[in-house]
């Protein structure tokens, strides 16, 4: 076992195969949202999801929810400028991991990316899995769609989760100068015993 590693009990864990269980599930959490969310993902694709997605978390920001948004500045360079402006004029909070300045620059440190997929929406669900936010399959691509996984979390599980993502957010809103964008990262979180299934991060 690893150390240090903390089994929660009481959780309700629900496995969503490819975009086509998930992107509905993060949608209606994020819709579902009073307080806060967190959506931390390597790649956000301007098209047809990337709009729902993006959609959805600005109707949260216009209900007065919080909303992190925290994109890694490789995998997500290519989301257009204008995309990150009406995120922002809607009140998203957007960040960039490691935004790249030059692209062709070859530097070691180009290859420190946050590859996380992490979303929490309250204190109600969290998502952790493999599914970045674009279309399950490419338009002029292979005709299969992507293959991966998520997990739908509800339950105790979520404060580590909340936990995890409200610290990297806070570490790269301080290196980018929005120290104002950490206020109220903590709060008393009451996730609630919805299930029996034991479940550690």
């Amino acid at each position: 076992m690893k150390r240090g590693l903390r089994f929660l009990s009481g959780n309700r864990l629900a496995l969503l195969r490819n975009g086509a269980e998930f992107f509905p599930a993060l949608e209606a959490a994020i819709l579902r949202s009073e307080r806060e969310v967190h959506l931390q993902t390597y790649i956000f694709r301007a098209d047809a999801t990337g709009r729902r997605i993006s959609e959805a978390l600005k109707d949260a920001a216009h209900r007065g929810v919080t909303v992190h948004l925290l994109l890694d500045g490789f995998g997500s360079a290519e989301l257009p400028a204008q995309w990150i402006t009406d995120m922002k004029r809607a009140g998203v909070q957007v960040l960039f991991f490691r935004p790249e300045a030059r692209r062709w620059h070859l530097r070691r440190s180009r290859l420190r990316r946050m590859h996380r997929k992490v979303a929490v929406a309250d204190d109600r669900i969290a998502f952790i899995g493999g599914i970045n936010i674009l279309d399950d399959v490419d338009p002029g691509g292979p005709s299969a769609p992507r293959l991966d996984f998520a997990v739908a979390i509800e339950g105790p599980l979520i404060e580590p989760i909340h936990d995890m993502a409200r610290r990297l957010w806070a570490r790269v809103a301080w290196a980018r100068f929005r120290r104002r964008w950490t206020e109220g990262l903590r709060w008393d979180l009451q996730p609630g015993i919805p299930g029996e299934q034991r479940a550690a991060l």
